[in-house]
């Protein structure tokens, strides 16, 4: 019998397809977040019935954690949202208490601890980050591979990272050692010189090799260690 033809006295009409049906479509297809494609979205969006009423006293719970908030948005292609915000909050630091998170599509939410501090903010800025383009220095994760859990306190991992730059962060997960594959630390890295892709921590009868790998870098190269171009079309001496 051939497919894709309907008995006769048969509705031609498919029934609705589930969620788990066109995701698990969807993901042999489409690479990234399904709120990024309209066609996956509307899919979703039409096998989706259910309604979750929010009332009044919900929505007002709701705005006012955010009375004291802004937006803000980039025009044209923005740095990492790391380097927004460790410019930004070294700019802001004499204004009070601002922590700023990244949306999706480029957007900011920047939460004042008063309205006082919003309203200065909005007023005063500064908001210019246009000094990144000169920086020589970036704020990078750096996954730290085969580092043994013993140094994975901060003042360890300060000490011991302080050849890749000064130490900015420590991933949560890694100070509680709820995830162990690796150690997680934000630094503060001179993309302006070759990049450290290794290193080895011990006493002199034990050593043991730790590799480092960036997240989110530029294009890199791994013959010489520098940001900017690749491996193939590099002409430095590569580094060890």
């Amino acid at each position: 019998m051939a497919s894709g033809v309907p008995l006769a006295g048969l509705s031609s009409q498919q029934p609705p397809r589930s969620w788990a049906q066109i995701a698990s479509q969807a993901t042999r297809t489409i690479v990234g977040s399904p709120l990024y494609n309209s066609e996956i979205l509307g899919k979703i969006k039409a096998s989706s019935s259910q309604f979750v009423r929010v009332d009044n006293e919900e929505l007002d719970r709701a705005r006012m954690k955010f009375q004291n908030s802004l937006y803000g948005k980039f025009f044209g292609k923005p740095p990492s949202f790391e380097q927004v915000k460790l410019i930004l909050m070294a700019k802001w630091a004499d204004l009070g208490e601002v922590c700023i998170s990244d949306l999706p599509n480029g957007f900011l939410l920047i939460r004042c601890g008063s309205h006082s501090v919003m309203q200065k903010l909005l007023q005063d800025g500064p908001w210019s980050i246009n000094a990144f383009a000169k920086l020589n220095t970036a704020a990078i994760w750096v996954q730290l591979h085969n580092l043994p859990v013993d140094f994975w306190d901060g003042d360890s991992l300060e000490s011991l990272t302080a050849h890749l730059g000064p130490l900015l962060k420590v991933d949560d997960l890694t100070l509680s050692l709820s995830r162990s594959k690796f150690a997680r630390v934000c630094i503060e890295i001179d993309i302006s010189k070759p990049l450290c892709r290794g290193f080895r921590v011990g006493d002199d009868a034990h050593r043991v090799f730790v590799l480092v790998l960036y997240e989110r870098l530029p294009i890199f190269c791994y013959s010489c260690g520098m940001i900017g171009h690749g491996s193939d079309s590099c002409l430095g001496v590569a580094v060890g």
